[in-house]
């Protein structure tokens, strides 16, 4: 890792700040006669000057390239999922890209150079310059810890405004279409475990793909999402409600046995095809089930606490739509009777 790091010395920098200021404290001290007052502010300006005098040796000393932190910031992060290692990947090659952004020293970099990079190559969304500047942020971040730079000009960045489109979630007779399509073709019956568990435990497409049948405990009534299978890293145990308990008489004798199909892909979008969903907005089981919970249980933190979430800001922002949803229709969902 430390390869990753150049260096240019100066000649014993450090030592050479301290013996100057030594110099000048003991010369100060000899030839400054007058009053206790007149010393001591006098000594309080010298060391100052000591400090400047040596932050700035420092800084002449270590100068890191933007690329080369970012190489270190990437390996700090090995422990994550090979997926989230490319996304962060995609982000800083991109970055490297601009100009001679990616050979600037870190500790030089301005917040407009920053701006002016962060327009250049992610201004096209505002999701993914937000995205962009929360990479460049962590990138300075790690910088500051390893001592590289003083300061994190990406944070001074203001973050464009994200204008959320409206929320669509799933009527009850566009669920019952769906399931009916699963019970009638052997090839989507597959399918059939990971729609209930995204749909009625709000479970990421990307967890449910890692999980096993043994992850439901029978007894407890709970699937369990580890820290290992769930995408921001923490545990949760999620209640089996509404269309999922049915999923409690279904755990084969195989523990380990995956859940979802090894043709995912495929499957999912032949499955929205033949219930006639063809306009499909990402995450629509989650956004139903988000809003029905909240409709039916009242609990904004019980809600974070299932889905996954670190905070309650996404799920108002953009997971949400309780307009024209009723009460009954939130019982009725979550009510098992209604899908057997």
């Amino acid at each position: 890792m430390h390869k990753l790091i150049k260096r240019t010395k100066v000649d014993s920098s450090s030592h050479l700040a301290g013996d100057v200021a030594n110099m000048i404290i003991r010369l100060a001290q000899k030839s400054s006669p007058g009053s206790p007052d007149v010393n001591e502010q006098f000594m309080e300006k010298l060391r100052r000057i000591a400090i400047a005098f040596a932050q700035a040796m420092e800084e002449a000393a270590e100068q890191i390239s933007f690329r080369h932190a970012a190489e270190f910031s990437l390996l700090a992060r090995k422990h994550r999922r090979p997926s989230t290692r490319a996304d962060l990947r995609s982000y800083v090659n991109r970055m490297c890209e601009y100009e001679d952004f990616a050979e600037l020293s870190l500790r030089s970099i301005r917040i407009s150079t920053c701006r002016d990079m962060l327009q250049a190559c992610f201004g096209h969304s505002a999701h993914t310059y937000r995205k962009a500047q929360s990479v460049l942020h962590s990138i300075f971040n790690m910088g500051i810890r390893q001592g590289w730079c003083s300061s994190n000009p990406a944070k001074a960045i203001l973050r464009p405004v994200v204008c959320e489109s409206r929320i669509e979630i799933l009527t009850l007779s566009q669920i019952r279409s769906l399931m009916n399509v699963i019970r009638s073709s052997s090839l989507l019956h597959s399918m059939d475990a990971p729609f209930r568990l995204m749909l009625w435990c709000g479970i990421r497409p990307t967890e449910v793909r890692r999980l096993c049948w043994g992850d439901i405990d029978k007894e407890e009534q709970v699937i369990y999402i580890e820290g290992r299978n769930s995408k921001t890293g923490g545990a949760r145990a999620v209640p089996l409600r509404g269309g999922a308990r049915s999923l409690l008489y279904q755990v084969p004798d195989n523990p380990d046995t995956p859940i979802a199909p090894r043709n995912w892909d495929r499957l999912w979008r032949m499955l929205r095809q033949q219930a006639g969903l063809t306009e499909w907005q990402n995450d629509a089981l989650r956004h139903t089930f988000a809003s029905m919970h909240l409709k039916r249980f009242h609990n904004l933190l019980l809600l974070q606490e299932e889905m996954g979430h670190s905070n309650t800001i996404l799920l108002q922002t953009r997971y949400l739509n309780l307009r024209n949803l009723k009460r009954i229709t939130a019982r009725k969902f979550f009510s098992p009777e209604s899908w057997k």
